[in-house]
């Protein structure tokens, strides 16, 4: 992150996402529902309606084009959960002592979004006013450390979810289960790096599921992998830096097979390797 000193953020949610676009009047022949005997129209459009897979995604990309229009530039979304960035307006010579203001506020954003009726949730309810620190899409950031936390509210949580799943781990397991402990588990790398060398084996092991409603054995490579985690989890706290780092080219290729090897090349030196007979017992991959 590259903000200056005194950047601040708000952040706000959508009422309804995916359930708050109107259909066009000239539409609604077109998306009628029958249901038990009866024709009913549909004046909102609904999620997972295959022809309106950009249904929240193009209103609020438009959205954040008409806040740019007005001089709000730096404004970040996800699906619903919106994030706006605010830096002190001071000249290069102020005096260390000239008080702090800003362009824009939270008022400026309400005088352009009511107009266009975006239904904003109550910021007492989901949100925030701008502040140094914000709360989104589950983490801390902390915008005059220029560092990043998981909330320890969530960390206990995700404990409770490992604990639960090394519980149930002996038995059959569907593909829910697995799918969710992995997706958790690697949101929260973003901020706990170290973790990244854990994924291979459970990403592996999805893929190995027929169906959503399938039923595996749990290999052995995916319990270790959760007991890492809890291990590593147990410990409270833990904060990655913002500060952009020094980008470095390597100039390292790697390329594996798994009906020959692994091969690698450093610069203008290579070397490959050609795998034994039976490395790919217990549930071993590439």
């Amino acid at each position: 992150m590259t903000a200056p000193p005194g950047t601040q953020a708000s952040s706000l949610n959508i009422e309804w996402a995916y359930h708050n676009s109107p259909i066009a009047p000239h539409h609604k022949p077109y998306l009628a529902i029958s249901w038990e005997g009866s024709i009913y129209n549909g004046h909102i459009a609904i999620e997972g309606l295959a022809t309106a897979s950009g249904i929240q995604g193009c209103p609020a990309d438009l959205l954040l084009d008409i806040l740019c229009h007005h001089g709000i530039e730096h404004v970040f979304k996800w699906v619903d959960d919106v994030v706006i960035f605010h830096t002190p307006c001071l000249s290069i010579d102020h005096p260390c002592n000239t008080p702090i203001y800003y362009s824009f506020n939270l008022s400026s954003i309400f005088g352009i979004t009511g107009p266009l009726g975006v239904p904003w949730h109550p910021i007492y309810k989901k949100g925030q006013d701008f502040a140094s620190s914000l709360k989104y899409v589950g983490f801390h950031l902390d915008l005059e450390c220029l560092r990043v936390s998981f909330p320890e509210k969530k960390h206990l949580k995700l404990l409770l979810k490992l604990d639960l799943f090394l519980s149930t781990a002996t038995s059959l397991l569907m593909h829910q289960d697995c799918a969710s402990i992995h997706g958790s588990l690697q949101h929260i790398t973003f901020v706990f790096r170290k973790g990244h060398s854990t994924f291979p084996p459970p990403s592996s092991f999805i893929s190995k599921f027929g169906n959503n409603f399938s039923h595996c054995h749990t290999p052995h490579s995916i319990i270790e992998c959760a007991k890492w985690w809890k291990l590593f989890l147990s410990s409270l706290g833990g904060s990655h830096s913002l500060v952009p780092c020094h980008s470095m080219d390597p100039d390292i290729w790697v390329d594996a097979s798994s009906s020959w090897g692994i091969g690698i090349v450093v610069g203008k030196h290579w070397s490959a390797w050609c795998l034994l007979s039976g490395w790919d017992d217990a549930d071993r991959d590439i």
